[in-house]
């Protein structure tokens, strides 16, 4: 739990909202993250995974400005290593601030087990 949350929570605010937001397409992720968050009305807890063509979204120096409104909206944005390696690409080809899982349809999975809300875009 951030600050921000912990403090929520002392507040008398329920736990935050978990999503994990599948990005299999680069086009409209950042407005749906920045609507999400802009919505809520607790806290929330963000991240967003790009697989497939939705890698583009964190590729390259091309992607920063993307990544940035992404992270600046408080969301862990992550991409996925299988989808990484079928291109032939490796982590050092994303941009600043993106981690890295081993499979997207794996911490999908993971994340729903945990209780997340799954948030399809595309």
């Amino acid at each position: 739990m951030n600050a921000e949350n912990a403090q929520a929570a002392r507040a008398g605010f329920p736990a935050p909202v978990r999503a994990v937001v599948a990005a299999p397409e680069p086009d409209r992720v950042v407005r749906a993250v920045q609507n999400l968050v802009a919505a809520a009305d607790r806290p929330v807890e963000v991240e967003v995974v790009a697989y497939g063509a939705g890698l583009d979204l964190v590729l390259g120096e091309e992607s920063g400005e993307q990544v940035g409104r992404l992270l600046e909206a408080g969301a862990r944005v992550l991409a996925c290593a299988d989808s990484l390696s079928g291109r032939g690409l490796t982590a050092d080809t994303l941009g600043a601030g993106v981690g890295v899982v081993p499979a997207a349809v794996w911490h999908l999975a993971l994340r729903q087990h945990e209780g997340w809300s799954l948030v399809p875009l595309g």
